[in-house]
């Protein structure tokens, strides 16, 4: 897509050459083409309508003499026009360039001219959290500066404080008295990115006045663009409907909605039927600075523990499908299910597919990009591989998201009915979330997961399995495996599934594993059922021989197994399906309800806590004494909420 700044400066003979410079040499790589219009703009004195619309006609010639494919966005953008002005208005963050809206009405367009079908963003909402960089610094113990409106210049520091109560929130109010919204626009424009702030807070008042409909939506729209930093993120900006300050019904109410989530910001809104003053308001939207639900199948960004290796704040993508794809469906009957992929992989790869898991088994399945996802990160990187500790906490707190959310919206769902699977990697995540969480699962499903993390995966040692996950056994290197950190990642540790018995882990462990498997080695496997049966827990084994192979659910006794979809309905499905006489539902509160019960596993030199106080997980190595294997412990594993 290129136009928009070619005609400013690119005659139009030029500009049709280099587009079919551009599709040769995309060609010559053996690369597809798609060819684009740009949107449509506000006619300005560098971008006239009618000259950009003789660049669009270059476009479309050029793709006809090329036989290159075509995404019209300027002809969609012209529709949109022509049909509703205000809503076409509403696409554009300034004369020339979309917004979050108009981004995903080009994001349409493309899709259905790769693939022949109508797709709708209508219902995405902004993946990221709203303050990030505020909260990173806050929990990081650092001094914070916001610039705020009125009256949130009055309460915001105290409120920060109750995140971090020894933080240093130093509050710059923003004076607004009198102001129209042109006149904010110039004060977001000479004083914010010169402030270089970590949060600005944005509440214009109602009394602020606009000549125009149209002069409220650019300068409102300019407000928020220069509270921005310029390029990246270098801090958050917050905004605050003028309902929260003075409830009424206003002309521009609405507007100030559709900008907001236009601009892909977050806004603070009057919940219904709230008589709460505005500080309030804050306060709870502030306790709860987590995304909301999707309404149909879609993905969030949550908040995760920090990684000590690599500092900072972390969120996990996390994919929800519900039972018909829909929220709306979720009903009484209606559990949670993990489903994780592989080592390796991302999103819903390599494990049973959310979509029929949520409408076979009638549950909210749920992937999760845990730690290290994706080949990158778990494979090439020079951080060594979590093997599930980690991993298993962001799993949870995606499943707690959705449970808490559920809970947030009183919306009825089965909380008896929690269960997880997953697929080698994703399958060891899996029996670890059951590990760290004994409280809370129904039933666990794995297939051909790692057991523990052995010497040879650990190290990269001959004659064993020809996974890496790059640790060492140097103590002075940054990747030294500690010995308690080795320990809380066998998921068979006889003291810790003694620990699991008196939490009263009721779950049934459903194992599925090759006997062939050259990856995840069957004998590590045996090991690890054995001391659960010798615990007295519940476990299922399935070891599948060349016997077993059938070419449909079962493909080979090695380490993929066959459709990881179909083993699960086959091996646990009456366990799963709600209305099967064997249905397995777990009785009492989860560990996301006793708040007050953490877990406590014994290491050789301290103990991992896994603390459910704020509903979620947080895990936790404590030391008993100071020597290499603890430091290194604590260093590795001691995590931050």
């Amino acid at each position: 897509m290129f136009g928009l700044n070619d005609m400013t400066r690119v005659p139009l003979d030029e500009y049709r050459t280099n587009l079919k410079t551009i599709i040769e040499k995309c060609r010559g790589v053996g690369a597809r083409v798609v060819l684009c219009t740009p949107n449509s703009v506000i006619t300005t004195d560098s971008r006239p309508v009618e000259k950009l619309e003789q660049y669009c006609d270059v476009v479309r010639e050029v793709a006809a003499e090329t036989n290159t494919a075509l995404c019209d966005t300027y002809a969609a953008y012209q529709a949109l026009r022509e049909q509703d002005p205000l809503a076409w208005r509403l696409l554009m963050s300034d004369e020339i360039h979309p917004n979050h809206d108009g981004h995903k009405v080009i994001a349409e367009q493309i899709a259905k001219t790769i693939t022949g079908r109508e797709t709708s963003l209508a219902g995405v909402a902004p993946l990221r959290l709203a303050m990030p960089h505020t909260l990173a610094k806050l929990r990081a113990g650092e001094s914070v500066k916001v610039l705020a409106m009125p009256p949130f210049d009055q309460s915001v520091g105290e409120e920060l404080q109750q995140i971090a109560r020894d933080a240093s929130v130093d509050v710059v109010p923003w004076d607004v008295d009198g102001k129209t919204v042109p006149e904010l626009e110039q004060d977001a424009k000479s004083q914010v990115r010169a402030l270089k702030p970590d949060l600005v807070i944005i509440a214009v008042p109602r009394g602020a006045a606009a000549a125009s409909r149209e002069e409220f939506v650019r300068s409102f729209a300019w407000i928020m663009n220069w509270s921005l930093s310029f390029g990246r993120q270098e801090w958050d900006v917050l905004v605050v409907h003028p309902d929260v300050v003075e409830p009424a019904e206003g002309e521009h109410d609405d507007l100030v909605r559709q900008l907001v989530a236009a601009q892909d910001l977050t806004l603070i809104d009057r919940p219904q039927d709230s008589e709460a003053d505005a500080s309030t308001i804050f306060r709870d939207w502030l306790r709860h600075e987590w995304p909301a639900l999707p309404e149909v199948n879609g993905a969030v960004e949550i908040p995760a523990q920090e990684w000590p290796r690599r500092p900072g704040p972390r969120t996990v993508r996390t994919l929800i499908h519900y039972p018909g794809g829909q929220l709306a469906n979720v009903n009484v009957q209606t559990g949670l299910m993990l489903t994780l992929h592989n080592w390796g992989g991302t999103d819903c790869v390599g494990t049973a597919d959310p979509k029929r898991l949520a409408d076979e088994l009638n549950v909210v399945a749920i992937c999760v990009n845990y730690l290290q996802s994706g080949r990158q990160a778990s494979i090439e990187d020079p951080e060594p591989y979590d093997f599930g500790y980690l991993q298993a906490l962001d799993a949870l707190r995606a499943l707690h998201f959705v449970f808490g959310r559920l809970q947030q919206a009183e919306r009825p769902f089965h909380a008896g009915r929690i269960y997880a699977t997953g697929g080698s990697g994703g399958g060891n995540v899996s029996l670890m979330a059951n590990k760290l969480a004994p409280s809370t699962f129904a039933c666990i499903i794995d297939m051909c997961g790692m057991a523990k993390l052995t010497d040879d995966i650990a190290y990269d040692l001959p004659d064993g399995s020809p996974l890496n996950a790059r640790w060492s056994r140097d103590p002075e290197s940054p990747n030294y495996l500690a010995t308690d950190v080795q320990e809380i990642r066998f998921i068979g540790n006889p003291s810790h599934l003694t620990v699991m018995d008196e939490h009263g882990s009721t779950s049934r462990i459903v194992i599925v594993h090759g006997v062939d498997d050259v990856m995840c080695l069957p004998d590590d496997k045996r090991e690890m059922v054995a001391n659960l049966q010798a615990a007295g827990l519940t476990v299922e084994p399935h070891w599948i021989t060349p016997d077993d192979v059938d070419g449909t659910v079962f493909t080979t006794s090695g380490h993929s197994l066959g459709d990881r979809t179909a083993i699960v309905f086959q091996v646990a499905g009456k366990y799963l399906r709600p209305d099967s006489p064997d249905v397995i539902v777990r009785p009492g509160p989860t560990n996301f309800e006793t708040q007050d019960v953490a877990v406590h596993y014994p290491t050789t030199n301290g103990e991992y806590v896994i603390s459910y106080e704020q509903g979620y997980p947080i895990g936790e190595f404590r030391s008993r004494r100071n020597e290499p294997d603890s430091t290194a412990s604590a260093q590795t594993d001691t995590l931050q909420p």
